[in-house]
């Protein structure tokens, strides 16, 4: 009896950890994708195609599909020392039946990265 009980709170305690090393995997690719679409964004000059092929390539290679990844970036067009935002949030599926009581069926991750503008726009006098 008492390895019964024993065994579910350690299969309880294996699998949320396993779990929840999933979720940091997350996050950080998500962290990874936004800081570089934010420096493309910084590079190019706003929020163009680049920027959100740079994040979506990330993404995949972080084995987290770019389609189920909310991405804003903020603002269309930068110049020089113009503040950009990149925002992605992503609806983690809770994979462990174990956990869903506690957590639930996903968790939100939401990663935010600013940046500073570098293209310098040509000036027409």
């Amino acid at each position: 009896m008492e390895f019964v009980l024993t065994s579910v709170l350690l299969f309880v305690i294996l699998f949320s950890v396993v779990e929840f090393a999933f979720i940091f995997n997350a996050r950080l690719v998500m962290a990874g994708a936004a800081r570089e679409g934010a420096r493309r964004a910084a590079v190019e000059g706003g929020a163009t195609a680049g920027t959100y092929e740079c994040i979506e390539k990330y993404l995949a290679l972080g084995n987290i599909s770019p389609e189920a990844v909310t991405v804003a970036v903020t603002p269309r067009q930068a110049s020089y020392g113009t503040q950009i935002r990149v925002r992605l949030v992503y609806e983690y599926p809770v994979m462990t039946a174990l956990l869903r009581p506690i957590i639930g069926d996903s968790l939100t991750i939401v990663v935010e990265v600013v940046s500073r503008g570098e293209k310098v726009r040509a000036r027409h006098d």
